[in-house]
């Protein structure tokens, strides 16, 4: 039995409505002030910057990241019952917290070489982006190594770097789809049995598009000396959507877990459709 169900019936109605709060504040967000404000000025440049990074570069690095951070998630992280939602929200805000800051710090350094500080910052940013969803996952209770696991915690990534309000709201069906499987018998055994989740066209696709969303964040970084503060504040700017859109997430498959919220709303499903018609 759920905490929610555990407690006096006023006291659940409230936990369960500010929950639900939160997931509809999260649809309603854009992105970071910031993350706009750098892609819009480093637009001129952004599309060369993209060509340099391959989707294969970023699928590989995602997948290499993911496998890697579930051996270095804190103690600290995890250790609260994930019975009490209270507890694993204010987990995953510390995660939130260390991955802005340390995200922050090392572009900030590598910002100072321009170019080639980019260059290596950017796989730097994919594995803390890759470390963030994942001990935000563990918060919430969700830390499994399976095919399907890491095939959320991508989907994740893509609603953060997703900017545009079509294909964010495309993303935020898919996930909510793919939440929904996930929590129930049905949909597990259509993963098992190799969904269209996991093919590799699908991960190409999402690796293509945070590759091109980092680029745009990023393209100011090319300027030594500047750059140092543009990446800083870019980098802090991208941990943070990833954080929200984790929390998001994993907020999702915790009340579906606990039967709590049910499958895609309405307005998902129709997002869902016409994404799939295009």
């Amino acid at each position: 039995m759920s905490p929610i169900t555990n407690r006096r019936p006023h006291l659940a109605a409230d936990i369960l409505r500010e929950a639900l709060e939160r997931q509809r504040a999260f649809e309603d967000r854009k992105p970071t002030r910031m993350g706009r404000g750098a892609e819009r000025l480093t637009a001129p440049v952004g599309g060369l910057v993209a060509r340099m990074i391959p989707p294969r570069m970023v699928s590989h690095g995602l997948k290499l990241a993911d496998r890697a951070v579930g051996y270095t998630i804190p103690a600290d992280w995890t250790r609260h019952s994930v019975e009490d939602l209270a507890a694993c929200e204010a987990a995953a805000r510390r995660v939130q917290a260390w991955a802005a800051s340390a995200n922050a710090a090392s572009g900030g350094a590598a910002g100072w070489l321009g170019a080639a500080g980019m260059t290596a910052d950017i796989p730097a940013t994919i594995a803390m982006a890759a470390r963030n969803v994942r001990a935000t996952g563990a918060a919430f209770g969700f830390n499994d190594d399976s095919d399907e696991e890491r095939a959320y915690r991508l989907m994740v990534l893509q609603v953060a770097a997703e900017a545009g309000e079509r294909g964010r709201a495309e993303a935020l069906a898919t996930l909510a789809d793919m939440a929904a499987f996930l929590a129930s018998p049905e949909g597990r055994l259509v993963l098992d049995s190799g969904g269209r989740w996991l093919s590799d066209k699908v991960v190409e696709r999402i690796a293509r598009q945070l590759g091109v969303s980092l680029a745009g964040r990023k393209a100011g970084q090319v300027v030594p000396v500047v750059g140092g503060a543009v990446a800083a504040v870019v980098n802090a700017s991208f941990q943070t959507d990833v954080s929200r859109a984790a929390r998001y997430g994993y907020r999702m498959r915790w009340l579906m877990a606990r039967r709590l919220l049910e499958g895609p709303s309405e307005e998902h499903a129709a997002a869902r459709q016409e994404s799939d018609a295009v």
